[in-house]
């Protein structure tokens, strides 16, 4: 039987959270056949059309892989270096690596991305506007990641999508995660969605400057929103 507690209720972002969190904890490991859709189900307490929506984020994450008759596999394996270095970066740290990567990102994503990468890109971007005042800092954080690993495919270039992954991974750690419920408010998702959306429109009009600047305003918010919360 279901733990009331544990029912997700169709809430697939915030399922597909919890499964992260699972993932990166190493609950579930490396190359690890991931329980059935019906089993999942069972466990959440939710529909397995939640638990697929759940799945394809996790995809797109690339921490899952779907194998052809032989089910879904973890995708992700962390070194000890990784992990390491996940616990002992501090948020403003990462903000300081993200300011120093995510500009040259919109650049190339101007310059760089196809039709199919921008659909991808919209898709993600139509899913965080979706989120409502309910959502919880999990499934904001699960649709936010989504959108900038959407956003690093634009560039076509394999090393920015892994220096993307590896900095969403980070953002996994103890640090982080207390103070998400902090910062993300419903006033600051609607800023921090608004710039996603100017993100997204800079890059359709192949408009590098308007790109570059949106992101280290977005970039600089998310650092003044830390500094507030850990006063």
């Amino acid at each position: 039987m279901t733990d009331p507690a544990t029912s997700y209720n169709g809430d697939a972002g915030t399922l597909s959270a919890e499964l992260r969190r699972k993932i990166l904890a190493g609950e579930y490991r490396h190359d690890e056949r991931l329980p059935a859709e019906r089993s999942l189900a069972e466990q959440f307490g939710c529909s397995r059309g939640t638990v697929r929506s759940a799945m394809e984020k996790l995809e797109q994450l690339r921490l899952i892989e779907r194998r052809v008759g032989s089910g879904t596999f973890v995708n992700h394996h962390a070194t000890a270096d990784e992990t390491e270095i996940a616990h002992i970066t501090s948020p403003l740290e990462l903000i300081d690596v993200r300011m120093g990567l995510e500009p040259q990102i919109a650049r190339l994503a101007v310059i760089n991305a196809t039709a199919v990468n921008l659909g991808k890109l919209e898709t993600a971007l139509l899913e965080l506007e979706k989120l409502t005042n309910e959502c919880t800092p999990e499934s904001f954080t699960t649709a936010d990641q989504t959108y900038h690993l959407a956003l690093a495919e634009c560039t076509s270039n394999a090393l920015m999508i892994w220096l993307c992954q590896h900095i969403h991974d980070v953002r996994s750690h103890r640090q982080w995660s207390s103070m998400k419920d902090k910062i993300l408010k419903p006033i600051q998702i609607e800023i921090y969605n608004r710039q996603h959306r100017q993100m997204y429109e800079a890059i359709v009009s192949r408009d590098i400057e308007s790109a570059e600047k949106v992101t280290i305003d977005h970039l600089e918010t998310a650092r003044n929103d830390l500094i507030g919360a850990s006063r």
